[in-house]
């Protein structure tokens, strides 16, 4: 019975071990067969409008964008019925 179990076993980690041989092998071949697709695929794409900075606001918006944010923050910290992180 050992030896029944054994051959079974070794004939299921052969078809194990072919699938996986037979699975590489078409991996590889569909690589060499789709290589120009993913070449055109992977080319860097170049755009044709050239990319422009974002207005940046002067340090006094900011400030005040600051002040506004803070302020925020603090009157939801200090809502009723809200615990304060120590």
């Amino acid at each position: 019975m050992i030896v029944q179990g054994l051959k079974l076993t070794m004939l299921g980690m052969m078809v194990v071990f072919s699938f996986l041989i037979l699975l590489l092998i078409i991996i590889h071949l569909s690589a060499k067969l789709l290589k120009p697709y993913t070449e055109k695929e992977a080319a860097p794409v170049i755009s044709k409008r050239p990319i422009v900075a974002k207005d940046i606001p002067p340090s006094e918006d900011n400030k005040k964008l600051i002040a506004v944010i803070t302020a925020a923050i603090e009157a939801h910290s200090v809502r009723p019925g809200r615990n304060k992180a120590p």
